[in-house]
Formats: structure tokens, C-alpha cells, sequence
């Protein structure tokens, strides 16, 4: 009977310190929504433990930008549909022709992947090839609710059937001129009078490849090539780049083929593409996969498709309905709460595993390595930002103790320096790894 009582006492000392350990997080929450750097900003928050608990819970169910933590739903399409590899072309082998057929694949001549098996497989073909174009109708070359006047960033290239040189166009100061990646753009570059002390800044025109060169005290040498003028670039650009290599190729248009006549030709390990695009916040990355995802969910290119073909499959039990639209999070249009955050963290869990998943994550934020020093061990996130006003971050944290959380961090409208904001949020996530 003592040890009856004994224990009971126990469980009782328990439950009042979880309780006040979470009255002491939500006490500190609320202090960090007083607090005047976030006087005109919305916070959301919300803590949950390994099984799904929810433990602390700030305007959890309201909706926000997400910004770039949008990327975590392209990741589980990804994941979903090719968890393996990617099929980022299509292949048959003839007699004596080899036909190929892209599909949305960003890693194609993309300067950041080295294994070019594709090119070097066109390259050294003694067969006819043959690229067979990639029907473009169930998308657009802009994402739903991109923002317009972002058309010539290096962030946000246009989305295609055949991606290649990641979409964008390169620009190196060199002895006498200007060096340009892919050459094919060389004779669209006007280039004015830069002095040799100052940075070179590259603009292009909103509607066609017209790129000029000009002074500036803070250089610019990416931008997006357009596609708006010639559906058929992405072609003439590879077209050009074998010529150069005395390598002849035909294209055709897409046909009604048999089936079996295509295989896929994987090109990339999933997870090799999917840690860059999230360590690197690539936009251009994310939009490419949510559209190969699509090519499998609903039988073609498609990302508005593929979203509601998953949101009717996938995600129709989240604890409340959410606006998603595009793979990287440029939209302002994409509408999620903390709550659908970490009902996605845990079914990635569930679904994939935990090692796969921390393995694709940022650890120590790989695009804002100064924070969580010494922490590195202790959070897998994704970042996020948009606008100069939308901060967010959502992930795994692992406490000192030894316990795993799931927690989803949003701001939005703070109009406040972006590392201010990120250091306050440091501050309170640290404060759990510590202490909870």
C-alpha cells in the first residue's frame, strides 16, 4: 500500500512539473509576442512531443506564410512518389534511333551536379537521337502568385519540361569583356563602360533575353533566361551546346506511344537532390521536383494537380484545411498554420523514417550557419523567408535530455530586421534544448 502511495505521489510530482514547465513556455511565448520587436507581427507556435502531444500552443491553428517551410511539403511529394531515385528522363532504345524524353529534371547540365550521364549518353550514341519535347500545358513558366517584379532574380527561374544550366544565365567579368554561361546568350549582352574598381550588375528585360551589363557598387551576375518568347529554348540551348561539340540532334514532338515504349532512366539518388534543394533554400530546385512528382501522382508535369491529388490523398486528416500552391514558397497565396507544420513533420516520420528525414533537413540551418552554435546536434529545421516580412522555421529539436520535439515557429508582418527575429526565435527554441 505504501509503495502504492509512494508511486502515486510520484506520478502526481510529474504531472505538476510537465504542467509547469509548459505554463513557464507559454508564459514565455506570450513574452515574446509583447515584445515591441514583434509590436506589428503575428506569431504562431506550437510544441509537440514525440508521440504527437501537443505541450505548447500559440494561435496554432491560425494560418500564415510559410515562405520557404513550404518546401517541406515538396519534400514529402518527393519522398512519396520517387523515394528512391529520380527518373529524370525517359528512354527507348531503337534499331538505330535513341529517343529521349525529359521530365522536369533540374540536375540536367546543372552546374552543381557533376554525373551527367544523360549528356555524356547523347554524346556518345552512335544511334540517331532523338529528344522528344515534354508537353508544358499543365503548367506555367511562373509559379501561381509570384510576385512579378522578382522576374529577373536569380531565385526565381522560369519552370520548364527540360530544365538546363538551371535556367539561368551566368555572367563573369574577364581581361577584356564579359564572359557568358551558356554562350548562346554571348550576342544578347550589351555591355556599358564598367572601370575596372567597380562590380559588374546584369539586368535583363521583363519579356525577352536582352541583358545589359553596368556599373554598380553591388554586383548581380545570375539572372533567369525567359522562355516567354520561344517555348522551344530550353531545346536550342542544348542544340547549341552539342554543335559546339560537333554533335548533331533531332526533336520531335510529343506523341501518343505505346506502352512499355518508354523507360525510365534515373539520373540522381532522391536524397542527392533533395539535401541541397533544402540545405540551399533552391527554389528553382523544389519547383522542378514538385513538377516530376505530378509525372507520377497524376500522369504528367503538373504541380497544381499533383498538390490536390496529395491533399485529397495524403493530407485529408490534418487537423484543419490549408492553401498550398507552389514547391518553393515564393507565393504569398500559400496559406499553412503550426499545426499542419507538425502534422507533416510527423507523417514524414512516420512515413520515411527519422534518419532519412534528419538527413535531408538543414542541421545548424546551413543557410544561416551563424545561428545555434553548439546546438548543431540538437535541431533539424527549415528555414524560411519572404518578403523582408514572413520568418519561419519548423523541424525537429533534440533536448539535452534527451527528448524529441516537433515544434513549427511562424512570423509574419514583423517588418523588422530579419536577424533580430531569427535571433529572438534562437533564443527560445535554445531555451527548451536546454532545459525541457
Amino acid at each position: 500500500m505504501k509503495s502504492i502511495y509512494s508511486l502515486l505521489l510520484c506520478t502526481v510530482a510529474i504531472l505538476l512539473a510537465s504542467c509547469s514547465s509548459n505554463r513557464t513556455l507559454s508564459k514565455n511565448i506570450q513574452k515574446l509576442n509583447n515584445d515591441s520587436l514583434f509590436n506589428s507581427a503575428h506569431i504562431g507556435f506550437i510544441l509537440q512531443d514525440d508521440a504527437g502531444k501537443t505541450l505548447v500552443a500559440h494561435n496554432a491553428s491560425k494560418l500564415f506564410i510559410p515562405a520557404s517551410n513550404t518546401k517541406l511539403f515538396t519534400t514529402y511529394a518527393v519522398l512519396r512518389t520517387w523515394p528512391d531515385s529520380l527518373p529524370g528522363w525517359f528512354v527507348h532504345h531503337g534499331t538505330d534511333t535513341l529517343y529521349l524524353k525529359p521530365n522536369g529534371d533540374p540536375t540536367f547540365l546543372h552546374p552543381a551536379f557533376s554525373k551527367q550521364q544523360v549528356f555524356q549518353q547523347i554524346l556518345n550514341s552512335k544511334k540517331v537521337v532523338v529528344i522528344e519535347k515534354t508537353s508544358t500545358a499543365s503548367f506555367t513558366r511562373l509559379g501561381f502568385g509570384w510576385s512579378w517584379n522578382s522576374y529577373q532574380e536569380w531565385y526565381m527561374p522560369e519552370r520548364s519540361g527540360m530544365p538546363i544550366y538551371g535556367n539561368v544565365v551566368k555572367f563573369e567579368q574577364i581581361s577584356g569583356g564579359v564572359k557568358v554561361t551558356p554562350s548562346y546568350f554571348q550576342n544578347k549582352l550589351k555591355v556599358n563602360n564598367i572601370p575596372q574598381d567597380k562590380k559588374m550588375s546584369v539586368s535583363r528585360a521583363m519579356d525577352s533575353n536582352d541583358f545589359t551589363a553596368n556599373p554598380a557598387a553591388v554586383g548581380a551576375s545570375i539572372r533567369p533566361f525567359t522562355q516567354k518568347e520561344d517555348a522551344d529554348l530550353n531545346y536550342r540551348l542544348l542544340a547549341d551546346t552539342l554543335a559546339k561539340l560537333h554533335k548533331q540532334i533531332h526533336f520531335a514532338e510529343s506523341q501518343i506511344r505505346s506502352e512499355g515504349f518508354w523507360k525510365p532512366y534515373y539520373t540522381y539518388k532522391t536524397s542527392e537532390v533533395l539535401t541541397p534543394m533544402m540545405h540551399q533554400s533552391d527554389n528553382f530546385m523544389a519547383e522542378q521536383l514538385l513538377l516530376m512528382a505530378g509525372s507520377k501522382l497524376v500522369g504528367k508535369l503538373a504541380d497544381r494537380q499533383a498538390i490536390a491529388a496529395l491533399q485529397q490523398r495524403d493530407f485529408s486528416s490534418f487537423p484543419q484545411s490549408f492553401v498550398w500552391v507552389d514547391g518553393s514558397g515564393l507565393s504569398r497565396n500559400n496559406n499553412f498554420s503550426p499545426q499542419v507544420l507538425t502534422a507533416l513533420l510527423y507523417k514524414m516520420r512516420q512515413s520515411f523514417g527519422w534518419e532519412t528525414v534528419r538527413q535531408i533537413l538543414q542541421k545548424d540551418q546551413a543557410t544561416a550557419t551563424d545561428y545555434y552554435k553548439g546546438y548543431e546536434n540538437n535541431i533539424w529545421s527549415k528555414t524560411g523567408t519572404l518578403g523582408g516580412n514572413s520568418t519561419t522555421l519548423s523541424g525537429y529539436l533534440l533536448t539535452k535530455k534527451g527528448k524529441r520535439y516537433f515544434f513549427s515557429f511562424l512570423v509574419n508582418n514583423h517588418h523588422q530586421n530579419q536577424v533580430s527575429i531569427r535571433r529572438a526565435v534562437e533564443k527560445y527554441l535554445v531555451n527548451i534544448i536546454e532545459n525541457y
